[in-house]
């Protein structure tokens, strides 16, 4: 097997908003207000990965996330950014910084001239950045790290006397919950390097709400982009990626504590990238694309109105070995752990917050215990067996995807 089939190149574009563009401060009463300075510009940052029978982009935008409603239809959007690469494989996924626009259609934002001309233009961008990256793929080899990273994460849904409150409602956090389960501290990270050993990208995976800055007025990349300015000061570690995981139920204990907290959570995620061995080389010979679709219902009281807001897309890659999964709105934990169990692959990562936002996804144990992600409202609108049909979808992907 030529083990330098796969093609990989890279490009980042800029998509930071007029300030006007804002901010959500509450979503419970879908509210925004504009943002007052820039402390860390947005990105799109692409990776364009080609072999002599695929050709698929992953585009991981510095973004809350989007959805059907707020860019004005899922596939027209997918359509607007499509060129070399078809709209089917391109992946858009995002970092779920809460330091971006409200983007997500809680608020009445997506409805104003401002943010219809932004749009207009990030989707110019991304367009554009596929296009470079394209045009500068050269052959490469895939290995892939991993380690822990502690300190920086915890189950944010703590049970109480009361019922389930969030972690931050009870900040300072007292040592004995940090390690409360589920809790996923994995930092995963698959490199790219070209056949002349020059770093092309390095995509790294992690689990945590972005939330260290949350409703502060400033527009912010938050810890991901933080991670990425630390590693692009290395040639060798190319074009840095962020992938969020199932973080519906993770958060840091240090929220909206300021950006202070964010550098060093970045920071932290590089150094452990830089420092963790190579855990094994990649077959980049087999390298597939595989994607379905599920509809979901909506939950009577949710004040979503639009049926294709719950349509739920699943994409997965895989590079020899490992498989790339990634799934809508925001699963938790429980949900990733089950996938990853029953995979037919050796290594599968779950990425969340891809595609067109379906909301919070509440395991059915969940549901029991109430909280916050269970909603009803606009940030969490499906029906119980919802976690239960995108695992099911997400399985079928990955298996139709191990036997191409």
């Amino acid at each position: 097997m030529n083990q330098l089939q796969l093609l990989a190149g890279t490009s980042v574009a800029d998509i930071t908003p007029p300030l006007e563009v804002g901010l959500l401060t509450s979503s419970v009463n879908g509210l925004y207000e504009p943002f007052e300075s820039v402390r860390l510009p947005l990105k799109a940052r692409v990776l364009v990965l080609q072999s002599s029978e695929e050709l698929v982009a992953i585009v991981s935008l510095d973004l809350l996330s989007l959805n059907d409603t707020s860019v004005g239809g899922w596939d027209k959007f997918k359509e607007n950014i499509a060129g070399v690469v078809t709209a089917e494989k391109i992946i858009v996924c995002y970092t779920h910084t809460h330091s971006a626009p409200e983007s997500v259609a809680i608020s009445d934002l997506y409805l104003t001239k401002t943010y219809r001309a932004w749009l207009k233009t990030v989707q110019a961008k991304i367009k554009q950045a596929i296009e470079d990256a394209f045009n500068n793929a050269e052959a490469c080899n895939v290995g892939i790290t991993s380690g822990e990273l502690a300190g920086y994460s915890l189950q944010r849904r703590i049970k109480t006397p009361g019922g389930i409150v969030m972690s931050d409602s009870i900040q300072p956090i007292a040592k004995e919950l940090l390690d409360i389960p589920p809790v996923d501290r994995r930092i995963r990270s698959v490199q790219f390097h070209s056949i002349k050993k020059n770093g092309v990208a390095t995509m790294v995976h992690a689990i945590c709400h972005p939330v260290h800055e949350m409703c502060m007025p400033h527009v912010s990349s938050e810890f991901p982009g933080e991670m990425c300015n630390d590693l692009e000061l290395s040639p060798e570690n190319g074009m840095p990626l962020f992938l969020n995981g199932a973080a519906g139920d993770t958060n840091p204990p240090t929220v909206s504590m300021g950006p202070l907290f964010a550098q060093q959570h970045g920071v932290a995620i590089a150094g452990l990238v830089k420092k963790a061995k190579q855990q094994m080389m990649l077959d980049t010979s087999s390298f597939a694309f595989s994607g379905d679709s599920v509809q979901l219902k909506i939950r009577p009281g949710s004040n979503v109105a639009n049926k294709l807001d719950a349509l739920a897309r699943i994409s997965a890659v895989r590079i020899g070995s490992l498989a790339i999964i990634f799934l809508p709105g925001e699963p938790f934990l429980e949900t990733a752990f089950e996938i990853e169990d029953q995979s037919p692959f050796d290594q599968t990562i779950i990425v969340g917050f891809s595609e067109n936002n379906i909301g919070y996804i509440p395991t059915e144990e969940a549901f029991e215990q109430g909280g916050y992600e269970i909603g009803p409202g606009k940030w969490s609108f499906l029906e119980r067996d919802a976690c239960r049909q995108i695992q099911n979808k997400a399985l079928e992907v990955l298996k139709k995807l191990y036997n191409k």
